[in-house]
């Protein structure tokens, strides 16, 4: 075996193996552990929302995004939650979460981290575009040398917005009764939407637009508020 071979083998097993921590990492999440920089709120004084909103347009703006934008920020007990989207045509773009103790803003855990085909990152920078305000700059930048691990960044998917809807409903009925999939934001690679009940938001989930695997965002918390923009 030449040099060139064991070279590019030795890329690729270091590929899965950081995208296989991710997934064990996004798995402990999912079974109760917040990342460290989601704190729960304690009662104690904190960062409001106008001020994470901020905390996120500083963020686009150091990172040279000019043509992005919130579309939605919201307020759980965890964490604040924002999308973020491309302002010329209400694709979404990737998904931002700030720490409600130190405004803290950090790539969201889930799909944009696994899903997403065009912005998508890892928590610590390394496999592309994005990185928390936290932490130094990701290593691979813009270029990103692995995203062939991600596919082509495209919003046209294998599952349809209507299947994703569907496969959302059908996640709900069985696991969440009595609530239903409301607003809904085409990313590339995926889908979101928010989970109503009684009409009112109570949290967000993800569909996976390979195969429709659903995400409920359940790391968040619970539910306190929400700004809309444009």
């Amino acid at each position: 075996m030449n040099k060139k071979a064991i070279g590019l083998i030795a890329v690729a097993v270091v590929a899965i193996a950081l995208v296989a921590t991710g997934l064990v990492i996004l798995m402990g999440h999912q079974a109760g552990n917040p990342a460290s920089n989601q704190n729960p709120s304690t009662g104690t004084a904190g960062k409001s929302i106008d001020q994470a909103t901020t905390a996120v347009q500083t963020y686009l703006g150091k990172m040279g995004y000019s043509n992005l934008g919130i579309a939605t920020m919201q307020e759980y007990s965890n964490m604040y939650y924002a999308q973020v989207v491309e302002q010329t045509n209400g694709t979404g773009a990737f998904e931002l979460a700030v720490n409600k103790t130190t405004g803290v803003v950090s790539p969201m855990q889930g799909p944009t981290i696994m899903w997403d085909t065009k912005y998508g990152v890892t928590e610590s920078g390394m496999m592309g575009y994005l990185t928390s305000t936290g932490s130094a700059s990701g290593m691979m930048g813009g270029g990103g040398m692995m995203t062939w691990l991600r596919g082509t960044p495209t919003t046209n998917m294998v599952i349809s917005m209507e299947q994703a809807k569907t496969l959302a409903q059908q996640y709900l009925d069985a696991n969440y009764t009595g609530t239903t999939a409301g607003q809904e934001t085409t990313y590339y690679g995926y889908y979101t939407m928010q989970i109503l009940k009684d009409g009112n938001v109570v949290g967000m989930m993800g569909v996976y637009g390979n195969t429709g695997q659903v995400m409920n965002y359940t790391w968040m918390g619970t539910f306190m508020q929400q700004k809309v923009f444009g």
